[in-house]
């Protein structure tokens, strides 16, 4: 791990150990806010036992979170830009240690899906200016590849041990537990924080002020076209109307940031090719992950009977195949071209739906075929991630850090909500089983057509 900080002064120790603390910290944070993204999805049955909550109000648990962290994440990579992204990153942690305070003493489902949403305010804090320490302070060449491949392992593990932790601490403590954690992770990770040695921040500029309209039209556009898209499980003059009044958000949003003298985000930026293509693949890739934890775990507990625990454990090979595949990514770009690495790990991802959509049919024990597919799955989306967000970060500008970064978080966060959402709406539209939701989703994701 010492390659990593090749770039550090050789003089003393201190340098090259507060590097590695701030990549500690880095990854650290961008493990919390993605595992929470995904941990109380085990939790699902126990949240509707406390509740009486409905697969839609347990999906808005999860989607609470993904939009508020998605919506803000430009906002939040933008003030960081402003104000310095390690005080914004101390702030977040902050305010995700106490939403996951209010959260896991929530007396309503309400109450947790507002508690949720703050908490991705939270979590848009440190995310978006995560990453932007880690582009500012590892310049390109090999020990940001090598960075980036533990801030990616970070980021697929969280999503797949989420299950693994949740089941775990739902089985033996309860569904609060799983919020709770936060609490002293998040004041941890705050404290630590401002014990790195200070860096000079390159990339903060000074501005007239805050895109503030096109924070709010980004927000809510963003939020109306996933409710919107919800909705079209069941087809009303309701979703038609969100859909259009997200269509309608979203071109004020760019029109706002053409016409911005400080815009939240420069559409210039689309001019870099990479910037662009990486973005937008990126939107795409997130979905996969996903998918695969949301379906997989309801069929796991609904229709095979297994409990939260047992459900964590069948994500156990996802998540030490997203390890491998992310250590072995930056190797793997120095030997082929990017370009074909990332296609190799969308391709990876397909197989896995594949497998996966057969699993009602698939003879015993399906625990070996179920294994397999999710362990390709999470080595192709290692693979792809590296590739990508190296491709979307490559082109960072002073000043701009904050905005890619948060451009980048958004695209990975709006991505999977938005076509999480689709992907439920089209499952759930030909059939109301469990099973055959299942198998419909995977289809979807593999390629095929739902029978």
């Amino acid at each position: 791990m010492n390659q990593i900080f090749s770039h550090s002064s050789p003089e003393a120790g201190t340098p090259a150990q507060s590097a590695l603390l701030l990549l500690a910290i880095i990854c650290g944070a961008q493990f919390l806010v993605v595992i929470d993204a995904v941990v109380l999805m085990v939790a699902g049955p126990a949240l509707a036992q406390a509740f009486g909550a409905t697969e839609r109000d347990l999906q808005w648990v999860f989607n609470a979170y993904t939009l508020a962290f998605g919506g803000l994440l430009l906002l939040a990579g933008r003030a960081g830009d402003r104000l310095g992204h390690r005080r914004v990153f101390v702030a977040g942690a902050f305010v995700f240690a106490l939403s996951s305070l209010i959260g896991a003493f929530s007396q309503s489902m309400t109450m947790l899906i507002a508690a949720r949403a703050l908490q991705g305010l939270g979590a848009a804090m440190l995310a978006a200016n995560s990453l932007a320490l880690l582009t500012l302070h590892f310049p390109d060449g090999p020990s940001r590849l090598r960075a980036l491949g533990l801030f990616a392992s970070s980021a697929t593990v969280g999503v797949a041990s989420g299950t693994l932790l949740g089941g775990l601490l739902t089985s033996y403590f309860g569904w609060s537990s799983v919020l709770l954690i936060n609490v002293p992770l998040g004041l941890a990770m705050a404290w630590a924080t401002t014990r790195v040695r200070e860096h000079s921040e390159t990339g903060t500029v000074a501005a007239p002020g805050m895109d503030w309209a096109g924070a709010a039209t980004a927000t809510l556009g963003f939020g109306a076209l996933t409710l919107g898209v919800a909705e079209l499980a069941a087809p009303t003059p309701v979703a038609f109307r969100l859909l259009a009044l997200a269509a309608g958000l979203l071109a004020a949003f760019v029109v706002i940031e053409l016409r911005s003298k400080a815009p939240l985000l420069d559409l210039k930026v689309f001019n870099v090719r990479q910037v662009a293509a990486g973005n937008a693949l990126i939107f795409v890739h997130s979905a996969g992950p996903l998918v695969m934890l949301f379906f997989g775990s309801l069929y796991f507990q609904q229709v095979r009977g297994l409990g939260p625990f047992e459900t964590g454990l069948l994500f156990l090979p996802m998540a030490l195949a997203s390890i491998a595949g992310a250590r072995l990514a930056p190797a793997v770009i120095g030997h082929f071209a990017p370009r074909l690495v990332s296609s190799l790990g969308f391709a990876l991802m397909g197989l896995s739906s594949l497998v996966l959509s057969w699993l009602p049919a698939a003879p015993e024990p399906f625990v070996a075929v179920s294994a397999f597919a999710l362990a390709i799955g999470g080595f192709g989306s290692s693979l792809s991630f590296v590739c990508l967000t190296e491709a979307a970060t490559a082109s960072v500008k002073p000043g701009e850090a904050g905005m890619v970064s948060g451009l980048v978080n958004t695209s990975l966060q709006m991505g999977g909500a938005s076509i999480l959402a689709m992907i439920l709406a089209v499952a759930t539209a030909g059939t109301s089983s469990p099973l055959g939701i299942h198998a419909s989703a995977f289809r979807i994701v593999g390629g095929r057509h739902a029978s």
